[in-house]
């Protein structure tokens, strides 16, 4: 190849090179310029709410930044990129060229010593690159600037956060259906027709503005002048950030619009029509049957208050023929009224739930209220209302004893249904019926249960509890509980000589009722666990566990109360504490199931458990009260049933008396420190000793006259010695009463 046709080659490069850079540098300042251009059109859209004038005023501004930054970038440098222009820019940053590739380029074709010049060009020209004329690292900026700058145009139109994106996107891409504006004014009713001289309520709710100054513009027929009213802000929390105005007693059309700060709403229209009104509205309530209450009527009605399930019809009397009558209810049900004679109408409605409604006519096939509004009051029937009157709270009774059980039953209706149910030890529920009449709004019933007949031994329990009934509910007592207990000899006895045998046996016998009562308190829970529909899921396993880990619990003691008697042999030493021993195990095999059961929420399926497990402790309650008896006729003596009852006292309080557990526990922990204390005073009273015989010696040298000097420094030293271990001992007696404390 020539040496002019190089220098040709290296020309083009030159000019592809700065044509390269003018482009990259133009499409950057183009991104860059709409970038900024949309970031400030959109702070400036946004003073005005994003309006309709304002968007389009953004919009033709963006426009002309555009143009104006392609012409500025793109269209003007690249026009002005020619050849010479080229070769100008080269020559002006190679000097050592010195206008060689000027002169070739006016001479190229015409001189015929030309292709000398080339040559000696083409040799600078190794050393005058085109990339040292325009850097990759120049246009490599360029272009990264530009990319930079187009992506984050488009992240702001396709997700930029707040105002920002959705102004971008509204600049760019217009409004979207399926994106709401963050301004918004809500203006109701909008257009409506409502009846001459009645009262018309507007409403605003001004989305995404803060705290701005909301203002209705009315103009009425009649007038040829916009009026101007500031609305007020609604009050309670269901209305925040609305507003509202009312139009009272509109005689005649008027258009109107609200502005809230930049943003302002359609023009809407309000109608006024000569509809007719309510003089009278007549209630006859049909109550359900169950309630057993007879048709009522109310002449002047228009609120409505009656049970659940009522039937309210209406009979709506206007001052001139209603067109299209009906009842609207606050939840979108439309009643028809149908006529019934000249201006009445009639229509139902089932009260099911508390509501609004009003009279509704039709005018030009618009909905128009004839009426204010009407409350409606569905009230919740409330359950009967029973309890046992006698026996109050758990009753002990012997074996042998006839016992009156009675109630007392009212309810608002009718009672159906007033029985007592009973069972012996956990067995099969029995039933008496306690309601003499039915019908009645008030009930009193009684039965005597026949102890005898059920062959009962003392700890034997009988479980009692009483319902009552209407047609549409039911309601319990809680269960109370009658306790066959020994005759009253046994009860004297144990009482009188409880003491007998050294405090144990008394300190035990109070144990039992313990824990017979903790297992009282577990059926009544969950007894009325299972009359309770109101609780929740969460709720009925919280308190499953509970009552699961409660049951638990108590059988844990009972086994071990019963594992120890077994150890100690204590069993085979006296026969009451055997049969004491079989009842504690019978009620911890009685608790397991229970235990289960309460944990899985069987509650029906775990009170005959919990009964049983209550019958066996107060057995063997029983048991232990005879025990006590025999201990004390013989006078806590020494005896192998003596001795074995004072064990089994000394095991209930071991076992079963939680709070002198965790004394004794307390008491064996800091056994080690009460030792060693009591032989620090006792070190210090001995050495005290010494103290005092010598100082007795000191001071029977001194009535002699024979101490010298150095026996009086002794004296006084052993007098300040004495001093300090008398308040070691004083210090020590003080910590010992705090730990006795």
């Amino acid at each position: 190849m020539s040496f002019r046709a190089q220098l040709h080659a290296y020309i083009a490069q030159v000019e592809k090179r700065l044509r390269w850079s003018a482009w990259l540098r133009g499409l950057a300042l183009l991104a860059g310029a709409a970038l900024v251009a949309t970031i400030v059109l959109v702070a400036i859209a946004n003073t005005y709410a994003f309006s309709k004038g304002s968007i389009t005023g953004a919009r033709y501004a963006l426009i002309v930044v555009i143009a104006l930054a392609a012409g500025a970038g793109l269209v003007m440098p690249l026009r002005r990129l020619t050849r010479r222009r080229a070769i100008g820019t080269a020559e002006a940053n190679f000097p050592q060229f010195e206008q060689r590739l000027s002169t070739f380029a006016e001479r190229d074709g015409h001189d015929p010593f030309i292709e000398l010049l080339a040559g000696e060009t083409v040799n600078l020209a190794q050393t005058a690159q085109p990339d040292q004329l325009v850097s990759n690292v120049r246009l490599w900026g360029s272009l990264a600037a530009g990319v930079g700058a187009f992506a984050l145009l488009m992240w702001m139109i396709s997700a930029g956060p707040g105002y920002w994106g959705y102004g971008a996107s509204l600049l760019w891409t217009g409004p979207h259906v399926d994106k709401p504006s963050i301004y918004d004014l809500r203006v109701t009713p909008g257009d409506a027709v409502v009846r001459r001289h009645a009262d018309e309520m507007v409403s605003a709710l001004p989305i995404g503005l803060k705290s701005p100054m909301v203002k209705l513009h009315a103009k009425f027929q009649s007038s040829s002048k916009w009026e101007e009213i500031a609305m007020q802000a609604k009050t309670g929390a269901s209305f925040a950030g609305g507003y509202q105005f009312l139009f009272a007693g509109l005689p005649e059309n008027v258009e109107y619009y609200v502005t809230a700060g930049a943003v302002t709403s359609k023009h809407y229209n309000i109608r006024v029509s000569d509809l007719p009104a309510v003089k009278q509205i007549r209630v006859t309530y049909h109550y359900p049957a169950w309630t057993g209450m007879p048709i009522e009527v109310e002449e002047r009605g228009g609120d409505l208050r009656a049970v659940t399930g009522t039937t309210a019809e209406l009979e709506v009397s206007t001052d001139r023929p209603l067109s299209g009558g009906e009842l609207q209810l606050d939840n979108g049900q439309k009643i028809t009224l149908t006529p019934v004679r000249d201006n009445v109408y009639r229509g139902s409605l089932k009260m099911e739930k508390d509501g609004v409604y009003h009279v509704a006519g039709v005018d030009d096939s618009q909905p128009v209220r004839v009426s204010e509004d009407f409350f409606i009051e569905a009230r919740k029937a409330n359950p009967p209302q029973i309890a046992l009157v006698r026996p109050g709270r758990d009753y002990h009774a012997s074996p042998i004893e006839e016992v009156t059980i009675s109630a007392k039953a009212s309810d608002e209706y009718s009672l159906k249904d007033m029985t007592l149910h009973y069972s012996v030890n956990g067995g099969d529920e029995k039933t008496i019926d306690l309601l003499t009449k039915k019908g009645g709004k008030q009930a009193d019933g009684a039965a005597t249960i026949s102890l005898e007949d059920f062959k009962l031994v003392p700890g034997d329990l009988v479980s009692v509890y009483a319902t009552a009934k209407d047609a549409n509910a039911e309601a319990h007592t809680d269960m109370v509980f009658i306790q066959a207990d020994p005759f009253e000899r046994e009860f004297s006895q144990s009482q009188q000589s409880g003491g007998g045998g050294g405090g144990g046996g008394g300190g035990g016998g109070n144990q039992t009722p313990q824990i017979s009562q903790r297992e009282k308190e577990l059926i009544t829970a969950t007894f009325r666990q299972q009359a309770d529909k109101n609780s929740t899921a969460q709720q009925g396993a919280d308190i499953a566990k509970l009552l699961s880990q409660s049951q638990t619990t108590l059988r844990e003691q009972a086994v071990t109360l019963s594992g120890r008697l077994q150890a100690r042999e204590l069993t085979e030493a006296v026969q009451a504490i055997s049969d004491f021993q079989k009842d504690m195990l019978a009620a911890s095999q009685a608790m397991g199931p229970a235990s289960q059961q309460l944990q899985q929420e069987k509650w029906k399926d775990a009170i005959p458990n919990e009964q049983k497990a209550l019958q066996y402790l107060l057995r063997a309650e029983a048991t232990f009260r005879q025990i006590e008896v025999a201990f004390g006729n013989r006078g806590g003596g020494g005896g192998g049933g003596g001795g074995a009852a004072r064990d089994l006292a000394a095991l209930f309080d071991l076992e079963l008396d939680t709070e002198k557990n965790q004394y004794e526990t307390r008491q064996g922990s800091s056994s080690s420190t009460a030792e060693q204390r009591a032989q620090e005073i006792d070190d210090a009273l001995k050495k005290l000793d010494e103290l005092a015989k010598r100082e007795e010696d000191l001071a029977q040298q001194q009535r002699n006259g024979q101490q010298t000097a150095e026996q009086k420094w002794q004296q006084e030293m052993l007098q300040r010695e004495a001093e300090q271990l008398q308040r070691q001992l004083e210090q020590q007696a003080q910590r010992g009463n705090q730990g006795q404390q």
